[in-house]
């Protein structure tokens, strides 16, 4: 068995490869792009042609990997390594991608695993949550989900869906209809992707907002646009400013209600909105944390875009 690791963080609009030595340092990268209705076969064929291209270029031979480890922005069913949704990927359901890649590269260790819990690995271990025993990470990005750490190790649940926690209701039937199937989660408050379609809906409905004037169709708005509508002084983003942080906060309070678990390391592309952002996050925990004493810390991730690939090394240290 090879030193050598190859990662793979798939994303809703990347993919990053990253090869690992036995020092655990970045050798290699590759970053190809998710076409957003890719279908199950062709992602298949998608790992096969970029992973042979990727150990060519970098001329590492499969023998010499110690396995290939993939986080996706998914449920995943973590003992069989099968994909039940991805909310990021939204054809790919039902995906035994541990088996496919088992097809192409047998006699290989295969590592599947949600792209948060992959992130959590990374941030616990050489990240922002290092010295806590137990960890959740938390994506505030285009989804909003989580990743547990539990006396050092990933806490997956009994189906491999635990970190699915932006899918936790709080308005059962009510709101916007998320991808989960629910109306009123977590996610369809307060991520990335939705709260662009709250600002959209409410100038539809004849709310005035800068927003409006930033794109050339309003369907166009993102949370980019939201952020500096904000900074501007913009009425309603900053409506949904508070709504998107008030949320945030409230799902992280009930996490530490329900685990106890007293570290939060965030990251994601919300994160890049400015330092008010966490900030106001903090403010607003602290605002619902009644239990004297117990001091609830919300970090930002450290690793920044590289949490994803650096997890997916992690996941495979545990067999030398």
């Amino acid at each position: 068995m090879g030193d050598y690791r190859l990662a793979i963080d798939v994303g809703a609009t990347k993919i990053a490869y990253g090869i690992f030595d036995e020092e655990s340092k970045i050798i290699f990268r590759h970053r190809t792009s998710t076409p957003i209705d890719i279908m199950p076969d062709e992602l298949t064929a998608k790992f096969y042609n970029e992973i042979d291209d990727v150990l060519e270029r970098s001329q590492i031979s499969l023998s010499n990997l110690r396995g290939i480890s993939v986080g996706m922005p998914s449920y995943v069913d973590y003992d069989h390594g099968f994909v039940v949704t991805s909310g990021g990927i939204h054809n790919i359901k039902n995906y035994p991608a541990r088996d496919v890649l088992e097809k192409k590269y047998p006699n290989t260790r295969i590592v599947i695993d949600g792209d948060t819990n992959m992130a959590a690995l990374a941030e616990h271990k050489f990240g922002a949550g290092r010295g806590f025993p137990h960890m959740v990470y938390c994506a505030l990005s285009t989804g909003l989900g989580s990743g547990f750490i539990v006396n050092n190790q990933v806490f997956r649940g009994s189906y491999g869906g635990a970190g699915e926690t932006g899918h936790m209701l709080i308005t059962p039937g009510e709101g916007l209809e998320c991808g989960c199937g629910n109306r009123g989660c977590f996610m369809s408050y307060a991520c990335g992707s939705f709260i662009a379609k709250h600002a959209q809906l409410a100038i539809q409905n004849g709310e005035q907002s800068m927003m409006s004037s930033m794109v050339s169709d309003i369907s166009e708005i993102t949370s980019i646009h939201l952020a500096e509508a904000y900074r501007a002084g913009d009425a309603l983003a900053g409506r949904l400013m508070d709504q998107l942080i008030y949320y945030i906060a409230l799902h992280i309070y009930n996490l530490f209600i329900a685990f106890n678990i007293n570290c939060y390391v965030c990251g994601g592309g919300l994160l890049n909105m400015g330092d008010f952002f966490l900030e106001r996050i903090r403010t607003q925990v602290d605002t619902f944390n009644k239990q004297e004493n117990q001091k609830i810390y919300i970090k930002a991730a450290e690793l920044g875009g590289d949490n994803g690939i650096i997890g997916c090394a992690v996941a495979l240290e545990d067999e030398k």
